[in-house]
């Protein structure tokens, strides 16, 4: 779970990492002369969203670098304009969600100490292949951050947004969620079984129909055994056999593990299926072309753990905004 939280953790983190190209957007017009220098972007319980931070974070954000990477060359200004004015509508959205998950940090006393920052930034330097020394340099150089305490400040926020869903929100995978997301992967590469089937299905599920019908089965089944063609059995009954290719998951357990433990040529059955009865002829069994489920399934663990928890940070998101008093001003 640690691991799988630490890879979505770390991908976030990664794109703080400040741009060798940076430009601050220039303070608004009033249309009057004056330059305004800051205003309400949005209040949030106690806490207010200022325009320039609001700015800042829009700047720097990977949404923005890359819708305006989206934008066909030889964009117009206003096209520009829209763009941006999209994008930090939902820049502003998750400056909300982080303003009520501090509140909440706040309330249950969940702090991030300055060790975990050092180390996030650490791993940040070394990513992009810099000293601490050159990181620094780049974020104080950068119009995007106000100075390397705000820096370490987003950084901050950036892992207490992945830790307070650990402490309030409920998320877990279970054993048969990554065998489930482990046959679905492997649907067309798992290993198969090749058989031909004949079914025996009563006419009512009364005791006296059922036994007649298994009765039915268990002599054809013999047949089978004794050498009698499975063409031959199958127009005796008036049945068609075609082949078919049997994978994991395609049928119930119990036939499942009976096919796969079968040897190729062996006749398996009577089972019961459904409401009555199926045997089957093992043609021959297809090795999966599939990486192994052993192991795969730490990997499979790891991809579902890091979307339950994305799910249940986004849930814990959504209860927090529906208790919250907030006041978008832009």
């Amino acid at each position: 779970m640690r691991s799988a939280l630490a890879l979505v953790l770390y991908s976030t983190l990664a794109s703080l990492a400040v741009p060798a190209h940076a430009s601050a957007a220039p303070a608004p017009d009033t249309g009057r002369g004056r330059i305004e220098l800051d205003r309400v972007a949005a209040v949030v319980g106690d806490e207010v969203i200022l325009a320039s931070e609001l700015q800042r974070s829009a700047a720097r954000h990977p949404l923005m670098q890359e819708g305006m990477a989206s934008l066909p060359a030889g964009a117009s200004p206003k096209m520009i304009q829209q763009k941006s004015r999209e994008i930090t509508a939902k820049v502003l959205d998750e400056l909300i969600d982080l303003a009520l998950m501090r509140a909440e940090a706040v309330k249950f006393d969940i702090q991030i100490s300055e060790d975990e920052v050092d180390n996030a930034v650490a791993d940040i330097a070394k990513q992009y292949q810099l000293t601490m020394d050159e990181l620094r340099k780049q974020v104080v150089a950068s119009p995007e951050y106000g100075s390397w305490a705000d820096y370490r400040g987003e950084v901050r926020d950036q892992i207490l947004q992945y830790r307070l869903p650990q402490y309030l929100a409920t998320w877990s995978v279970s054993e048969a969620q990554v065998r489930e997301h482990y046959r679905k992967m492997t649907k067309d590469e798992s290993a198969k079984v090749g058989v031909r089937q004949l079914v025996f299905n009563p006419p009512t599920q009364k005791s006296g129909d059922r036994d007649r019908v298994f009765a039915k089965a268990q002599a054809a089944a013999r047949a089978l055994r004794e050498g009698k063609k499975m063409d031959e059995v199958a127009e005796g009954l008036e049945q068609e056999s075609p082949e078919r290719s049997i994978g994991r998951g395609d049928v119930a357990p119990a036939i499942e593990d009976a096919l796969f433990e079968a040897k190729d040529t062996q006749i398996v059955g009577p089972l019961a299926s459904g409401q009555g009865y199926v045997v089957f002829q093992v043609l021959q069994h297809v090795e999966s072309a599939a990486l192994d489920y052993e192991k795969a399934k730490d990997r499979i663990r790891q991809q579902l753990e890091a979307e339950a928890f994305i799910k249940a940070q986004n849930e814990l998101r959504t209860q927090l905004r529906a208790k919250a008093h907030i006041d978008i001003r832009v």
